[in-house]
């Protein structure tokens, strides 16, 4: 992290921006002339691996490992209760397993796929940016289990890219071993590309593995050797999945704890962790995500579907960037709390992790999403977007100047958080104003399908060209939305997609000033204990939705606090004798000073009146009986769409978010507010707690009250659309009256077009 004042870890902004000045000097551009050596396919590969052992094992010797070890032979002995024909089939079963799971290696098709690559990415990227300083620190270092991010928030690879595997790319290029990816079995089963992708180090998991148990202990064993035994290292997703929001997603500790397993019992002596975020200016897969978001299914993997995406190629995809964390040492992260003796009394392969053991796995976990999230490269795109919502909310057009001196507003604020942004001002202001001026018409550029400078030099949401009749209803997993609020939609949820990573520096502080404004209504002095507190149950319901951990909640209330003071947007009191320190916030009407208040506030707004409607609708719908999650995620998505075309307050289109209609249900698990049941058919149902539900709905209407946005929608352009409609309606009407007066219909024609006028 950047150097920290001493009042709360924030760094100062002097510091900060000559830390963000230097820091993208770091970051080599593989694309650039100057770097082919690196990327040359035929080289020789003299690759570094990370942690070498005494003996190179190869994939065969992997699954020869896995299939003679003590906790497979103890399976198949209880399995098979002593029958050796039923054993006999056992071991043919569990070599299927392996053949299905097991990564191989061929250099050949390595440095055939990255000639491939090297063809895509010089077509669709203006650069692909590497820190080159922190790769080169982490490969001196004796690293295990790289944990990968994929996509930094800017949060999931695209299909293509990911496909073809982009941090392998990136490995050959630096001579490091291509780690073995998990990948899931939607790869798998791609014709052709399954088999050539597993030849370049992927081993395939099934996404559950429901009640069997000799696959789960197949490929729990074989993760485990692969911390073992295998040289070249392990990389996976720690989420777990794609984020299609670009946001953080709270990790899940399955993989993790099966890679780590053996240092909690003995079996190796450390494993480092790398976290690696990556960002895209723009990805891939971005109309995809948005119609996930929506409810339309993603598409099955295919080859045929893969070789279709090949369109891209006539599009500008900006630049990524890959940043590298510094490797963790796993042993010395837990430090006194790793307890291995109590592992030693049995052998490893009749153990299980202890309680104690997956609370250090899912404090680890946390840490890593969190240094991920630090390390996002913040594109110019990422700004526009966070400066342009708040203005629409606002109902305020947004022209070239003004836009340039926001993006300067923000490029301070993200720098005083300690974010990385990819316009580095030079400190003379008008050589910025030049040089952010030059940084947005390259961002226009690149996302002219998201906005655009009109003629007067305002910047306008780009036509729409989607169409949602190839749309299969049927398939929608919410509620069939009409095609006017889809229209409405898309445009502002891709908008949201860009805005979403900046959430993890944004989300805390406007919790903080959310908090502040509703205890300020009562008295300008506020107590600082009771304003934290204020914002812990913001933290506690928001904590899926921006993957708030606890025991970071001191720290992160601390710096947020210190950081609105530094701003002027708050502003610490007086403190008397013995009395408790207070603060309050700054009453300043001057625009700058307000500007400020509502960028923050309306980075959470979507959030908070997505969790309002979610809460109204359990109140009213659901507070009956039980009920299932299907039918929550269309109710809800119904009565937004209702708000949304009746203009009604407190609703604005990302309400709609199938993921966070989602992740507003489980919060409300986790807070008790919902009770969740498994029933006898696997199936699960929520049952809503009316008494816990009701003062929340109040809670949440009264801070929705705060905002400072009379409606939380695009009023504009629910205007534009209902204009459009009305003008095809009148020139449908306008063809039948000349076909009426065609067949000499005169006075039925004049009739309706006199009532036309009239109306």
């Amino acid at each position: 992290m950047a150097e920290s004042s001493s009042e709360g870890g924030t760094p100062t902004k002097a510091k900060a921006e000559e830390r963000m000045r230097n820091y993208l000097d770091h970051f080599k551009n593989l694309l650039d002339p100057a770097q082919r050596h690196l990327t040359d396919m035929t080289k020789p590969y003299n690759r570094a691996f990370p942690f070498p052992k005494d003996v190179h094992v190869n994939p065969a010797d992997l699954k020869k490992l896995v299939l003679n070890s003590e906790r497979i032979r103890n399976v198949l002995e209880k399995e098979s209760g002593g029958d050796p024909r039923k054993k006999a089939e056992l071991v043919r079963t569990v070599k299927a397993i392996l053949d299905e799971i097991g990564l191989d290696e061929s250099l050949a098709v390595i440095r055939v796929l990255g000639t491939i690559l090297n063809y895509i990415i010089r077509r669709i990227l203006s650069g692909m940016y590497v820190n080159e300083t922190k790769l080169e620190q982490v490969r001196m270092k004796r690293s295990q289990v790289p944990v990968r991010r994929p996509d930094g928030a800017v949060s999931a690879q695209s299909p293509l890219v990911r496909r073809l595997y982009l941090m392998s790319y990136v490995s050959f290029c630096y001579n490091i071993a291509i780690p073995g990816i998990a990948a899931g079995m939607d790869f798998h089963s791609m014709a052709f590309m399954g088999s050539i992708l597993r030849q370049t180090g992927a081993f395939y998991m099934r996404r559950t593995f429901g009640n069997d148990q000799l696959y789960w202990a197949v490929f729990k064993e074989y993760m485990r050797q692969l911390v073992r035994a295998y040289d070249n290292g392990v990389e996976f997703f720690i989420e777990g999945t794609r984020s299609r929001s670009n946001k953080a997603l709270t990790p899940k500790i399955g993989l993790l704890s099966m890679a780590l397993e053996p240092l909690f019992m003995g079996e190796v002596p450390d494993v480092l962790v790398v976290p690696v975020s990556v960002s895209y200016d723009r990805p891939l897969e971005e109309q995809l995500f948005v119609y996930e978001l929506l409810g339309v299914p993603k598409p099955k993997e295919s080859t045929k579907g893969l070789l279709k995406a090949m369109s891209i190629l006539k599009e500008n995809y900006g630049s990524i960037y890959f940043e590298f964390g510094d490797p963790i040492s796993v042993r010395e992260y837990f430090g006194d709390e790793l307890n291995r003796f109590q592992h030693s009394m049995s052998p490893a392969q009749v153990q299980s992790l202890t309680k104690s053991d997956l609370t250090l796995l899912h404090n680890l976990a946390f840490d890593v999403v969190h240094l991920q999230q630090e390390k996002i490269v913040l594109t110019t795109f990422h700004l526009i977007s966070v400066y342009y919502n708040y203005r629409k909310y606002l109902g305020q057009s947004v022209n070239l100047s003004e836009l340039i001196e926001g993006l300067r507003v923000l490029v301070d604020i993200f720098q005083h958080l300690g974010a990385v942004t990819t316009i580095q001002k030079t400190g003379h202001h008008e050589a910025d104003r030049n040089l952010i001026r030059t940084s947005i018409e390259e961002a226009l550029k690149t996302h002219a399908n998201i906005l655009q400078l009109n003629s007067d030099a305002v910047l306008v949401i780009a036509k729409s060209h989607h169409d949602f009749s190839q749309v299969d209803k049927r398939k929608l997993k919410g509620h069939n939305l009409s095609d006017v609020v889809m229209r409405l939609s898309v445009p502002i949820f891709t908008l949201q997609l860009y805005c979403n990573p900046c959430l993890h520096w944004l989300a805390q502080p406007a919790l903080v000033l959310l908090a502040a404004k509703n205890l300020s209504n009562s008295s300008t002095d506020i107590n600082v204990h009771t304003l934290r507190q204020a914002v812990l149950e913001l933290r506690n319901l928001f904590a899926t939705e921006f993957v708030f951990h606890g025991r970071r909640e001191e720290r992160e209330f601390g710096q947020s606090l210190d950081h609105l003071v530094h701003f002027g947007v708050m502003e610490r009191g007086t403190v008397v004798e013995d009395g408790p320190a207070v603060v309050r916030i700054v009453q300043d009407k001057a625009d700058q000073q307000q500007q400020r208040q509502q960028v923050y506030l309306s980075a959470v707004g979507p959030f908070l009146c997505c969790y309002l409607q979610v809460a109204v609708v359990l109140m009213e719908h659901f507070s009956h009986g039980p009920f299932k999650e299907k039918n929550y995620l269309a109710k809800v998505q119904e009565f937004v769409e209702q708000l949304l075309l009746r203009h009604e307050p407190h609703v604005h289109p990302y309400c709609l978010s199938l993921d966070s209609i989602n992740l507003a249900l489980y919060s409300l698990v986790a807070l008790g507010v919902i009770a969740k049941t498994k029933l006898a058919d696997l199936t699960t149902s929520f049952t809503v707690d009316t008494a816990r539900l009701r003062p929340l709905v109040a809670t949440l209407r009264t801070y929705c009250d705060l905002l400072p946005f009379e409606y939380l929608t695009f009023q504009g352009a629910v205007v534009q659309l209902v204009r459009l409609v009305l003008a095809i309606v009148l020139r449908l009407v306008h063809g039948m009256l000349r076909l009426l007066r065609t067949v000499g219909m005169r006075t039925l024609g004049q009739a309706a077009a006199a009532a036309i006028r009239w109306r």
